[in-house]
C-alpha cells in the first residue's frame, strides 16, 4: 500500500476500472489485462480524470507540450488502475517493463517523446527506477474519442495471483 499511499500524497486518485468497463463498454472486442507467467499487459488507455476525458485534441494545435504531459500523467493513472485491478496491490510491481505511447499530432509536431515523458515520469516518481521502462513514442493523426494520446503498459509483477480480466464490449466478467 505504499505505491497508493505515495499516489494520495500527490492529490492523484486511481480510477475503479471495474466501474470504468461496467458504465462505459466501448463495444471493442478486448480485455482490461492479460498475464503471462508474471508479466502483466494491459490495454492502451488514455486519460481520464473524474471518470472523464481530459485534454482533447491534437498535440502541436489544440494542446501544448506541457498540456499533453499532463494528459500522459492521467493515462499513466488509468494504467496503475488496471494495475491495481488485476494484481490487488500495486506494491506487487517489481518493474515497468515497457511503454508504447501514441500521441494525437497536428502535422508537423514532433514532441511526441517529450508527451509520453509525462507518463514515464509518474512511474519514477512511484517506483524509482524500477519506474523507468523502454519506451516508444509515436505520432498518429487520429485516436478515438479525439483523446490526446493511448499508452500502452507492460509490467512485471511478484505473487501468483492475478483477477480476471474486465472484457470491454459490455459482457460480463469471467
Amino acid at each position: 500500500m505504499i505505491i497508493e499511499k505515495t499516489l494520495e500524497g500527490l492529490g492523484l486518485v486511481l480510477p475503479d476500472l471495474e466501474q470504468l468497463y461496467r458504465t462505459n463498454p466501448s463495444g471493442a472486442k478486448f480485455v482490461s489485462h492479460v498475464a503471462v507467467q508474471n508479466v502483466l499487459y494491459l490495454s492502451g488507455t488514455v486519460p481520464l480524470k473524474d471518470g472523464k476525458p481530459f485534454r482533447q485534441g491534437f498535440l502541436g494545435k489544440d494542446l501544448t507540450v506541457s498540456d499533453g504531459q499532463e494528459a500522459a500523467r492521467y493515462a499513466a493513472l488509468v494504467s496503475l488502475g488496471a494495475m491495481k485491478y488485476a494484481l490487488g496491490d500495486l506494491d506487487r510491481v517489481e518493474r515497468i517493463i515497457q511503454v508504447l505511447g501514441f500521441v494525437n499530432s497536428y502535422p508537423g509536431f514532433a514532441e511526441q517523446p517529450r508527451v509520453i515523458n509525462g507518463a514515464v515520469d509518474l512511474f519514477v516518481e512511484l517506483y524509482g527506477e524500477r519506474g523507468l521502462p523502454t519506451r516508444t513514442a509515436i505520432g498518429c493523426h487520429g485516436i478515438f474519442g479525439d483523446f490526446p494520446l493511448e499508452i500502452v503498459v507492460t509490467v512485471l509483477f511478484s505473487g501468483p495471483t492475478v483477477r480476471p480480466p474486465l472484457p470491454r464490449d459490455g459482457r460480463p466478467a469471467v
